[in-house]
């Protein structure tokens, strides 16, 4: 990303970047791993649909051992469906020479060379424009599409997720800073008005107030402490050894930090990208459009079952030898296979079924696509919001540091008042944890618009 390139200069102490959390995330994160295994299993999916049109062997062997009509009978076929018309050829081999074979199987006996025969299939009305095995190669194209959308979408995710956790670790450290400095102000002021109550110019109440606020103090600092160790177990989930493991950043490890001006962030080109462009190649559009593809592919394959079943088929069979004058040499066979639907519940029911499916992922498209154009703008419009908002939050830390500085003068000069010191600085420390946290905020919008504006190198899918 190229806000990135900022950090180019930094000190070479900086161990922990962005990058590398991310990096880390996106090698060993289950998350993704699992992603990418989907995408081998659609992969495969579409490998083991094209199966339904495999070359396949079928055999057949018997035999009837004992009595008058004892015989032996062996077929060898081959078949090849093709993606075309629900045909399909084959070629076969059959013997049935030895043994007697009785009156209503004497079509199945041969002569001594057996009888090799070639044929074909097809239909001329229902599933000759699709059948259920070019619909589910269909499918299952979609289907390896939306798997690897999803394994993009998954990896931008992460990959925004791993730097937002870093992000949060390193306001999680700066923020417990913040509270640690306070509550050592707290104590040595303690120091100081414990002497002064000793000699006498100061009451001793000052001391008990004091105490007050260190104790206020201290429970402040525990609660920082407690997220930054939420955030460190947080970020560990996406810092993982070779093993794959999460790892928790060691004890003081150095970080790179917020760069010092987030303005050119805001001159990047990803924030004048047209929204309705970068729409129609998201891999989350287009895997709505790939359901709504296939759900027009069911109401194609629904409209079948009303259409009646005229398949023909024919083939030629070649019968070698001549000890039976029954079996010609050559044998041509023609048919016709036919099924008319009288009821029409199935094929009503399963049109109807299917056109409400298809206007679901109409819908479901639409909703996405409105959804996702909202979301961008959205956050590019709170970019310049936030940018404000770190901007007021510098100039609110710089004025409450002023007034830090100006009271506590005044108290050490014997004129101030304690309860204004104390208040002074916590503000003062408020609006520096006011600053990170704002600082924090920007960041995670620009993360997340940026992974909104990524689209895939192979753009796929459309408008339903």
């Amino acid at each position: 990303m190229k806000y990135l390139l900022l950090f180019i200069a930094l000190p070479a102490w900086a161990a922990l970047t962005p990058q590398a959390v991310r990096e880390s995330a996106l090698k060993f994160h289950p998350t993704v791993r699992g992603a990418v295994d989907r995408m081998l299993a659609g992969e495969e999916t579409v490998r083991g649909a094209r199966g339904a049109f495999d070359t396949k062997l079928v055999a057949d062997h018997y035999r009837v051992a004992s009595g008058f009509w004892a015989r032996t009978m062996s077929d060898v076929m081959i078949e090849k469906p093709l993606q075309v018309a629900n045909s399909k050829v084959y070629a076969g081999y059959s013997y049935g020479f030895n043994g007697m074979f009785p009156p209503q199987f004497s079509t199945v006996s041969t002569n001594s060379g057996g009888t090799p025969r070639v044929g074909a299939s097809a239909s001329v009305w229902r599933h000759r424009s699709i059948d259920p095995a070019r619909a589910a190669l269909r499918a299952s194209g979609f289907d390896s599409q939306i798997a690897r959308g999803e394994k993009d979408l998954t990896f931008w995710d992460i990959g925004r997720l791993s730097e937002i956790a870093y992000w949060e670790w390193v306001t999680a450290q700066r923020v417990e800073t913040v509270y640690k400095n306070l509550l050592k102000n707290g104590e040595a002021r303690n120091g100081f008005l414990e002497s002064r109550a000793q000699r006498g110019d100061a009451p001793q109440i000052l001391v008990r107030e004091n105490e007050q606020y260190i104790a206020n103090r201290k429970a402040g600092l525990m609660a920082a402490t407690e997220r930054r160790i939420r955030a460190e177990y947080a970020l560990s989930l996406f810092l993982r050894n070779e093993n794959g493991e999460p790892t928790l950043p060691a004890e003081n490890e150095a970080f790179q930090d917020y760069p010092q001006d987030f303005a050119p962030l805001l001159a990047s080109d990803e924030l004048n990208a047209n929204v309705e462009e970068i729409a129609r190649r998201r891999p989350d559009i287009a895997n709505l459009g790939a359901d709504f593809e296939k759900s027009r592919i069911d109401l194609e394959l629904a409209e079948q079952d009303l259409k009646p079943k005229v398949d023909v088929w024919g083939d030629y069979t070649r019968n070698i030898g001549d000890e039976d004058p029954t079996n010609p040499p050559h044998v041509w066979s023609f048919g016709v296979r036919l099924e008319i639907p009288i009821e029409r519940n199935l094929g009503k029911g399963n049109i109807a079924a299917a056109k409400s499916r298809q206007s679901a992922a109409q819908r479901n498209w639409d909703l996405g696509r409105q959804t996702y154009q909202t979301e961008v703008l959205a956050n590019k419009r709170a970019l310049a919001l936030q940018l404000g908002r770190v901007e007021q939050a510098a100039v609110e830390l710089a004025r409450a540091r002023q007034l830090v500085e100006a009271e506590s003068y005044k108290l050490k000069s014997g004129g101030g008042n304690l309860f204004l010191v104390n208040l002074r600085e916590e503000a003062a420390a408020n609006a520096e944890a006011s600053w990170h946290e704002s600082r924090f905020g920007f960041m995670s919008t620009l993360l997340s618009y940026q992974a909104l504006v990524k689209v895939s190198d192979k753009p796929s899918g459309g408008r339903p």
